[in-house]
């Protein structure tokens, strides 16, 4: 397994599932796309790795996108993960006054947390939207549970220069056989460090937490760096636009430049170009975070 991947486990009888994230080459990835402070690349990192902790979902299909907003240093942060372990992420912030940040509650001050969940297909768009509070990340992620699905869930997260990785405890719905099941596993999710968070691959650290509960291990899944956009997507999301407005843009800069805002991969589009997305067939599919100059 990568050090990339998502690990889950199912203690049965405490009715309680839980979720381990590692990210290696995801973070740096994400990271090497954007000229972050160090708070604000912690911060991305760790929502990486809520994304991915999100995702885990038996059945789900689709994709989940975790988003921050708010009004003072960070205006913008996102990051989301598909069922197969596509993610990516970004964050738009004032450098100036992201100089003066120190503590998570200066940047969810005012703030709103927003989940969606896309399924694949057919499937209805769900979406939870709470206050930002709390001390963390991981104080937030857990509210956010709390106030939006009435579920209570423990979130660890942890991050240094090269890694992340984070720990997600839950209590499903139904009448537990074990009813002191999620207080055990709370008290035993207290012993857990960052640094053993970081160093520790997932199925050691939850059978060295949770070997005396009885348990389903699931196979862990690989996660990895991906941004879906593609010239063809680019392509359809310049056609909504309309003649009127590619045109002017053309007229003025020569051509349409068009850049990812996740993965800053630049396409260009001469006058020719615009001419075969505005008359020819293009197939009914899309992505829409690209942004035109």
């Amino acid at each position: 397994m990568s050090d990339d991947h998502l690990q889950r486990l199912l203690l049965e009888q405490a009715n309680v599932r839980c979720v381990v994230a590692h990210l290696d080459s995801v973070q740096a990835e994400v990271l090497r796309r954007g000229r972050y402070p160090d708070a604000l690349a912690r911060l991305l990192g760790e929502s990486l790795v809520v994304a991915a902790l999100c995702s885990s979902g038996v059945k789900f299909e689709g994709r989940v996108s975790l988003q921050l907003r708010a009004s003072g240093a960070v205006k913008l942060l996102m990051a989301d993960c598909t069922d197969d372990g596509g993610l990516r992420g970004l964050a738009r912030f004032d450098p100036d006054a992201m100089l003066a940040v120190r503590e998570f509650s200066e940047i969810a001050q005012g703030g709103v947390l927003t989940m969606t969940v896309e399924p694949s297909g057919n499937g209805q768009m769900w979406q939870g939207i709470v206050p930002l509070e709390g001390d963390s990340m991981a104080e937030a992620i857990a509210g956010y549970f709390d106030q939006s699905e009435q579920l209570p869930t423990r979130v660890l997260l942890a991050v240094d220069e090269t890694r992340a990785a984070g720990l997600l405890v839950q209590r499903l719905p139904g009448t537990p056989e074990d009813e002191d099941g999620w207080n055990r596993v709370c008290r035993l999710l207290d012993t857990v460090k960052e640094h053993e968070l970081l160093a520790t691959d997932s199925e050691t650290l939850l059978h060295r937490l949770f070997h005396e509960e009885t348990r389903r291990l699931f196979p862990a899944r690989p996660l990895r760096f991906h941004c879906p956009c593609s010239r063809e997507r680019v392509a359809r999301v310049l056609r909504g636009l309309g003649s009127e407005e590619l045109d002017a843009i053309v007229e003025s800069q020569g051509e349409v430049e068009v850049s990812c805002e996740f993965c800053n991969e630049q396409y260009r589009f001469d006058p020719l170009d615009v001419s075969r997305i505005l008359y020819s067939n293009l197939p009914e599919d899309g992505d829409d975070d690209a942004t035109v100059h």
